[in-house]
């Protein structure tokens, strides 16, 4: 399942996924859920990220753990959205 969503997942951004990149995103996601007013949106948001810690600390390949971000997104309709924060992180257009 992992190989087909990473092909999809190479349709939509053809730059390399990384683990800076999604916990780059995570941590932007963090963020959003600490100020989000909309408890339904803060938990979608939670739910769409919560594999992925374990799965770096696993040693999960990359685009490997992106599609299980994904996959998740895409079930709670937040796909979009996700997606919208790793182009941001890929973009450059993070400040520490």
């Amino acid at each position: 399942m992992a190989r087909i969503e990473r092909k999809a997942f190479q349709l939509i951004d053809p730059k390399p996924v990384t683990n800076e990149n999604i916990l780059m995103a995570l941590g932007i996601a963090l963020v959003e859920i600490r100020a989000s007013d909309d408890l339904a949106k803060a938990r979608m948001l939670a739910d769409s990220f919560h594999n992925a810690p374990a799965m770096i600390a696993r040693g999960a390949d990359p685009h490997d753990t992106w599609a299980s971000v994904l996959s998740t997104a895409r079930r709670i309709e937040m796909e979009r959205y996700v997606v919208s924060l790793l182009s941001h992180v890929q973009a450059g257009q993070i400040s520490n």
